[in-house]
């Protein structure tokens, strides 16, 4: 049975920059890889209106997702950098709904315990997917669902990801996947521009001006974009020790948390099934 992967993705650029290599390696592998945009980024770029902005930003998170190898995006429709004025209940309960309709195996997030994150879209949604994860498996929270013959559902694995993790439990090699990861980054035009032009503002009141960023304020980004994962991706792998000249995705993974050791000691395989191996989890399996 094919397993399906979801990424929650507070802003569309989110799932390309922060773990776009290893949602690729997923798809790669023959996962079905469901990629959900929760806000529109209407306000995300420079020069533009908000109607436009929302427009090219819809297409451009298409075509990144296409990239990665998406089978299917989701649109939750929500108002960009308005996320802390939503109901967190409301907001968990959208995704209580599609982790029962989609029933996936691994949920890609924020780390709602993530540090350094100035972005209250990210630790909204963060902290949303991060209760929702236990309260979809409760059929005493939202009974409605069931009226369309969705059931109780606990995803199995727990994806974390952000800018610096409390405690890293797992890298991924995606060496193979970098350039998927580099192509749906520079997919987001308008976002990306926009990161550039606010530097750029940013260093012209500080005083100074950088040829580079005007450039990539005008669209020639890419090779920064590609020199900045590859740097990125590079030093998460020596750090981790995944040798030399590999490509990595650091996350904080779970299964059962600290009871981890427990469930494999008192479980067994049921015939049929073939279980994902993981190296951070399955050591022994390796």
């Amino acid at each position: 049975m094919t397993k399906t992967a979801m990424m929650i993705s507070p802003h569309a650029d989110d799932a390309a920059a922060f773990c776009g290599g290893t949602l690729a390696k997923h798809a790669a592998l023959g996962w079905r890889l469901v990629i959900v945009r929760v806000t529109d980024d209407c306000r995300d770029s420079a020069g533009l209106t908000l109607e436009e902005t929302k427009k090219r930003n819809a297409e451009q998170f298409i075509e990144a997702a296409k990239i990665l190898g998406a089978s299917e995006v989701i649109e939750l429709g929500y108002e960009t950098d308005c996320l802390a004025d939503v109901s967190l209940v409301g907001l968990r309960e959208r995704f209580v709904y599609l982790f029962r309709k989609h029933r996936p195996y691994s949920v890609f997030s924020f780390d709602p315990y993530g540090r350094w994150e100035d972005n209250m879209d990210h630790l909204r949604v963060a902290r949303a997917v991060y209760e929702a994860l236990w309260v979809s498996a409760f059929d005493l929270h939202h009974p409605e669902h069931f009226k369309e013959g969705l059931e109780p559902v606990s995803v199995v694995e727990r994806w974390f990801f952000g800018r610096e993790l409390p405690r890293i439990t797992h890298l991924e090699d995606i060496s193979d996947h970098l350039p998927a990861k580099i192509d749906a980054l520079c997919a987001h035009r308008e976002m990306v521009k926009n990161m550039f032009n606010r530097f750029n503002l940013q260093v012209r009141a500080w005083g100074r001006r950088a040829p580079f960023l005007e450039a990539a304020r005008a669209g020639e980004y890419r090779g920064l974009i590609q020199a900045f994962l590859t740097e990125q991706a590079g030093e998460t792998a020596s750090r981790g020790g995944l040798g030399e000249g590999r490509m990595g995705e650091a996350f904080r993974l779970e299964r059962f948390g600290e009871l981890e050791g427990l469930f494999r000691l008192f479980t067994e395989p049921i015939p049929g099934i073939e279980p994902v191996k993981r190296s951070s989890l399955d050591p022994q399996d390796e």
